[in-house]
């Protein structure tokens, strides 16, 4: 009985795949620069990504943040260091505060709701939105 517990442990930690957990204020020192796009004719924003930042590139991690929903279907989300009201969109924070949410499955949440979740962390060069997005992101709680 013995072994066949320890056998099951061994199992469970060997699929278990490690995460990073993480802070908004790890975003804190994320830095941008306003370039010329000439595409739409107008000065945007990019980020300049510090080595630690760059480190945490394509690395599982866990994080916890208010849910924005992007559209009125609630299809598309983000992930906020702050409650709708205070958010980047309609606050006086900065794009390093929110994150765009790719979800690893269609779910429904609240704009406000808090949930941790897991995923794959990517920092996004260019121009867009979001510099940071979460793949594959699926809540764990």
């Amino acid at each position: 009985m013995k072994k066949l517990i320890l056998l099951a442990v061994v199992l469970i930690c060997n699929t278990s795949e490690a995460q990073i957990k993480i802070k908004w204020s790890t975003f804190e020192r994320l830095q941008f620069e306003e370039v010329f796009d000439e595409e739409s004719a107008a000065w945007l924003i990019a980020p300049i990504w510090t080595e630690d930042l760059k480190e945490l590139n394509g690395k599982k991690v866990k994080i916890t943040g208010y849910i924005i929903a992007l559209d009125v279907l609630g299809d598309e989300y983000a992930l906020s260091a702050f409650p709708f009201a205070s958010c980047f969109f309609c606050g006086a924070s900065g794009p390093e505060s929110v994150m765009e949410l790719s979800l690893d499955t269609k779910t429904k949440y609240l704009t406000d709701e808090v949930h941790t979740f897991v995923g794959t962390l990517r920092l996004n060069d260019g121009t867009g939105i979001f510099p940071i997005s979460l793949d594959k992101a699926k809540s764990i709680d």
